[in-house]
């Protein structure tokens, strides 16, 4: 990294067309070259408006009132076409779906360089390299809507790549992406690293951007909440849990025992590993003897059963997605469903709501043939929240949106107002009953969408990707509105998520997935201890169960699934 300023942002506010309320204000900040400076905050805290002023999305696509300073490799992006700005700033969005429209990941990589006027043998050479950097050799002549999402990103970064910009800026690059595609986009961003390429990046991925970042600034509402090394930043756990970014688990595993005001909590797995070996050592921290509860829960009543289900896809070729899946789901289980993308996960979910018929095989509910029932009837028992709220919705009113599926059901006038009044309540959207849903923050949509089927009281509830573009606290708000749910009705939960995070929270039981096979399924706690298994999977347990696994030489028992379990295991000395 030199010491020359590639990026200069002065006193910047900025407040979109129509609003009345500013999205940035009086933020200051410098990015030298060579850098990677990441950008870090809840949902709304101003990073992706921030990243569409510098790269000049802000003003020639969105208009707006801004005051103070911007200067870009010597410009301004705010007083030229966003063409000659793309020349030299690189942006990639958080979907890449939306930069995709050549029929070939060749194609992809040559048209902007091409629509610079770049010789056709420079072309060829860019190519080349940088499907290297971004790991896509020998994936030229492919179509993009043949790959994964993790491929996907990278051919857009790679299509960013070609145009060789002095800048690039990547907004939340892994949000929609699974385990082993986060992977993948984050190692090609340190290959760029490597090679000393400008980086700005917005991410939730605290424990990930750890190692990747010179600097982080943290946004608030806004606001510049701190600015510094990410040993210094990201070891700030009060002030992250205050405005909503998730800590690294070591760190807050450390700020809890409390190491002194003058140290801060490691924010690498293998600096917090060291420091509990020297700590254990030293007698500052105690091993304690804790058996924990496996989630062996008292199984009642099967209410799913998949018996023998294969499920293929009639494309050309055809795709087998499930392959002679068996398995049973109890009555007010909470089970959580992992795989990569591909995996069979969201297959296996619409085999059950009846949105798919087997090929083979069938599935049970309450020991009855799901085909035997329409899908509005399904719909009642089993309730199923998409990945994308916005496939769900389609009236004028919050309110009207949940009284669709109780009119359908028959219900009187009565009970379908308390119903409304109690959903809307449940997912803390009462005061918005009369709001357009798409006027709605997709959080609130993906509220909205949860209180149309837990007004229906189904027997059974699908969360489908319920983190998916979720901040912190986004992430456990359904979760702990599933569980709330569960808890009152006894409904059972089935979960499908990346996030392991939430599944060691919640899910009691987990299943995982590779290739239209289940590889495991027991409590949660056991299938975090399969490594093999996991491997296969592309699946890494919480840091904080890598922490405990990294400590069973030292005695800790290694089935830890959260922060809360770690400081059972393993406490500050009482002397």
């Amino acid at each position: 990294m030199s010491s020359e300023v590639v990026v200069s942002v002065s006193n910047l506010s900025f407040k979109y067309k129509g609003s009345d309320r500013e999205a940035l204000r009086n933020i200051s900040f410098e990015v030298h070259r060579g850098e990677t400076f990441v950008i870090m905050g809840p949902n709304g805290a101003g990073k992706t408006t921030l990243c569409y002023i510098l790269s000049g999305v802000i003003p020639n696509m969105y208009g707006g009132v801004r005051r103070g300073r911007v200067n870009v490799l010597g410009f301004d992006p705010w007083d030229q076409p966003i063409y000659e700005t793309a020349k030299y700033v690189g942006i990639l969005l958080q979907d890449p779906e939306s930069q995709l429209i050549m029929p070939s990941v060749f194609a992809e990589l040559a048209f902007g360089p091409a629509n610079l006027g770049v010789p056709k043998d420079e072309i060829l050479k860019r190519i080349k390299r940088v499907l290297e950097i971004v790991g896509l050799e020998g994936y030229d002549e492919r179509h993009p809507r043949e790959l994964s999402g993790g491929q996907k990103q990278r051919v857009a970064l790679g299509a960013v790549l070609t145009m060789m910009p002095d800048l690039l800026v990547l907004d939340e690059p892994t949000s929609q992406l699974d385990p082993i595609g986060t992977t993948e986009v984050f190692e090609a961003i340190k290959r760029l690293k490597e090679m000393g390429i400008t980086m700005i990046i917005t991410s939730h991925k605290t424990e990930e951007i750890a190692y990747i970042a010179d600097r982080v600034l943290l946004l608030y509402d806004g606001e510049v909440k701190a600015i510094g090394r990410p040993e210094d930043v990201l070891s700030n756990v009060d002030l992250l849990e205050e405005i909503g970014v998730k800590p690294p688990a070591v760190a807050s595993y450390f700020r809890k025992i409390n190491i002194g005001d003058s140290t801060k909590p490691p924010i690498f797995l293998e600096d917090a590993v060291k420091l509990a070996k020297k700590m254990i050592q030293e007698k500052k921290l105690v091993v304690k003897n804790v058996e924990f509860r496996n989630g062996e829960v008292e199984r009642k009543e099967p209410i799913i059963e998949v018996k023998n289900v294969t499920f293929i896809y009639p494309t050309e070729p055809p795709v087998v997605a499930l392959k002679n899946i068996n398995l049973t789901i109890y009555e007010g289980e909470f089970v959580g469903i992992i795989g990569q993308n591909g995996s069979g996960k969201t297959t296996l979910a619409k085999n059950i709501v009846g949105l798919l018929k087997p090929t083979k095989g069938k599935v049970l509910f309450r020991g009855e043939d799901v085909s035997k029932y329409t899908v509005g009837e399904l719909a009642k028992r089993i309730g199923f929240v998409l990945q994308n709220p916005d496939y769900q919705l389609f009236t004028l009113s919050c309110e009207e949106e949940i009284k669709f599926g109780l009119k359908n059901i028959g219900l009187p006038e009565e009970e379908i107002e308390a119903r409304i009044e109690e959903a809307l309540k449940l997912v803390g959207l009462e005061h918005l009953r009369e709001k357009y849903p798409f006027a709605l923050s997709f959080g609130d949509r993906r509220k909205l969408a949860v209180a149309t089927v837990i007004a229906m009281r189904p027997e059974v509830i699908i969360l489908d990707e319920p983190t998916t573009a979720q901040d912190y606290r986004g992430r456990y708000l359904l979760a702990d509105l599933a569980e709330k749910i569960r808890r009152k009705y006894g409904t059972t939960i089935i979960m499908i998520t990346h996030d392991m995070d939430l599944v060691a929270k919640y899910a009691e039981r987990l299943i995982v997935m590779a290739n239209g096979d289940i590889l495991a399924d027991g409590p949660t706690r056991k299938v975090f201890q399969m490594r093999d298994v996991l491997e296969k999977a592309f699946i890494k347990p919480p840091q904080i169960t890598r922490f405990a696994q990294s400590l069973v030489e030292d005695g800790v028992n290694p089935e830890v699934l959260t922060v809360e379990e770690m400081l059972e295991v393993l406490s500050p000395s009482e002397e």
